[in-house]
């Protein structure tokens, strides 16, 4: 396989990938309005749904990482992708909310090896001035995943009934894992460890001894909730407070939104590496990059009290473009914790902001519950972004660690 299709084929593969992902986890959301009706769930209830997704999925990425740095990718990341998709065709089946519960937990711990899988990846194909780029490319997948979510699903759902849109969605799996297998047969994608002489490997959790993964671990905490609600609740929002139906209309205004998330995720990159070829120093470009999106969502807070549909959809594609312009900046940072031990940091990174975005999730059912307004939770995607701005100043300030020995 020509070398220039290694390097960028295998972001692209993980784009599909990740845009599977975000279709399965979508579907509950997009269909939420339809599923709320026929089983006669509240906000809060539908806050649990998705929540305990989080739930799992945060806890299967505190082990997982470990175990993908020494796994061959190949076989397992392919594996991991069929799972997480049988998972989703199953969901189809539930007759309760208590079912849907069970098939969101293992939704949640089969969908955990996507992110410490595919970190390690592009961190193994790409160089490091690349790998923002490369993040960029394969996260693009989740706002894919967003923008045909509500055409597939929608037309599945409007066809055949909700519970067969879970199947088709899911089916998707099958097609992907038979392209893994082809296209990755020259791919190094067996564990990355080779020691020294003498040299034993060291346990993939002494990461959490070094400074930087501390000041990274800040910046998840305040990413992943941002992106989640935007993710799960701007449908209920649209329904709840704009007065759309789950209709045509809605999954225009949804395709809208993720768009400009998708652009995001794109010029992300891209920016960095403009200003790289101008003479910054691609730390320091990472940083003005990721300063410039946080101002950018302080606009979310004053999305409810816009008058009219059109500055309201207007507001939040920019809060998206935002939130996708931060995403591989965040990327970049967890891969260079530990260059050893890349799925022990994105998993331990990536399972700490799923718990903090599994209390959002809660959290914004609970208040919107109670005070029939969407204002507080999107107040405080603005007050993170202020947040997030002085942690991303802090991680990109200080030296990155220097390259352990023994990894290629």
């Amino acid at each position: 396989m020509p070398a220039l299709l290694t390097k960028w084929g295998i972001p692209l593969l993980l784009l599909a990938a990740t845009t599977l992902n975000y279709l399965d986890r979508q579907t509950l959301g997009i269909l939420a309005p339809v599923i709320q009706k026929e089983m006669d769930l509240d906000n809060e209830a539908l806050g649990w749904l998705f929540s305990v997704f989080y739930y799992s999925y945060t806890f299967s990425q505190f082990g997982i990482g470990a175990l993908l740095d020494r796994a061959n990718l190949r076989w397992t990341y392919g594996l991991g992708v069929l799972a997480w998709s049988a998972s989703c065709a199953a969901t189809g089946l539930a007759g309760s909310f208590r079912g849907l519960v069970g098939f969101r937990l293992l939704l949640g711990i089969t969908e955990s090896v996507n992110w410490p899988a595919a970190l390690r990846v592009i961190s193994g194909v790409l160089e490091p001035r690349d790998r923002q780029l490369g993040n960029g490319i394969f996260t693009s997948g989740t706002s894919v995943g967003a923008v045909i979510a509500p055409t597939i699903i929608g037309g599945v759902a409007a066809l055949f009934g909700w519970r067969w849109a879970f199947v088709a969605v899911g089916a998707l799996g099958a097609v992907w894992f038979a392209a893994w297998i082809f296209f990755t047969r020259a791919a190094r994608l067996a564990p990355a460890w080779r020691p020294a002489a003498g040299r034993q490997r060291p346990s993939g959790y002494r990461v959490v001894l070094l400074p930087q993964f501390w000041r990274v671990f800040g910046v998840t905490l305040l990413v992943n909730p941002c992106l989640y609600f935007e993710l799960n609740w701007l449908p209920t929002y649209f329904v709840q407070h704009r007065g759309f139906e789950a209709g045509q209309k809605l999954v225009w205004a949804l395709t809208a939104i993720y768009v400009g998330l998708d652009l995001g995720y794109l010029a992300s990159g891209a920016a960095a590496l403009w200003l790289a070829r101008r003479g910054l120093a691609i730390r320091r470009a990472r940083r003005v990059v990721f300063l410039a999106a946080s101002a950018l969502m302080l606009v979310s807070a004053v999305v409810p009290f816009l008058p009219g549909f059109p500055a309201a959809l207007s507001a939040l594609m920019v809060v998206n473009f935002a939130i996708g312009v931060w995403i591989p900046v965040y990327l970049t940072m967890a891969q260079e914790v530990s260059t050893e031990h890349v799925s022990t940091a994105a998993g331990l990174l990536g399972g700490s902001g799923s718990l903090a975005g599994a209390l959002a999730m809660w959290g914004v059912g609970r208040v919107t519950q109670r005070t029939g307004s969407f204002a507080i939770p999107m107040a405080a995607v603005s007050v993170a972004a202020v947040l997030a701005a002085g942690a991303g100043w802090v991680v990109t300030r200080p030296p990155m660690p220097a390259p352990e020995e023994g990894y290629t």
